[in-house]
């Protein structure tokens, strides 16, 4: 499977099970007040919407660009629920990023990443 990353050919997205994986019991590292719902078991890989990180029309971002979200985090992050009060898009994906740094230390501190 092959994709377009602004005009240049990408390899093979990067998928990786033991990350993906690895959201099972987790904390949400996303946390937006308001949305969060702070419950471990609803946390998930949540991939990056953007063509930095090897989104492509419907394919999704290379398992490295990902945040431990839960899913209603996820869900305004995907544009599928609105910011929360006092909230702006922009927030919301400052947010995000700070919960993907966040996210890869744990992978590291886990020994999922090396």
């Amino acid at each position: 499977m092959t994709a377009r990353l602004i005009g240049f050919p990408k390899e093979l997205t990067y998928r990786n099970q033991k990350i993906r994986d690895s959201a099972r019991d987790e904390d949400c590292l996303v946390r937006l007040p308001g949305a969060c719902l702070f419950d471990p078991r609803a946390t998930i890989w949540s991939h990056y919407r953007g063509g930095a990180g090897g989104k492509a029309g419907a394919l999704k971002a290379d398992d490295l660009a990902g945040a431990y979200a839960c899913t209603a985090c996820d869900a305004v992050y995907d544009g599928q629920r609105p910011p929360p009060a006092g909230m702006t898009y922009a927030d919301v994906v400052l947010a995000w990023h700070e919960g993907h740094i966040r996210s890869i230390v744990r992978l590291h501190a886990k020994g999922v990443l090396k």
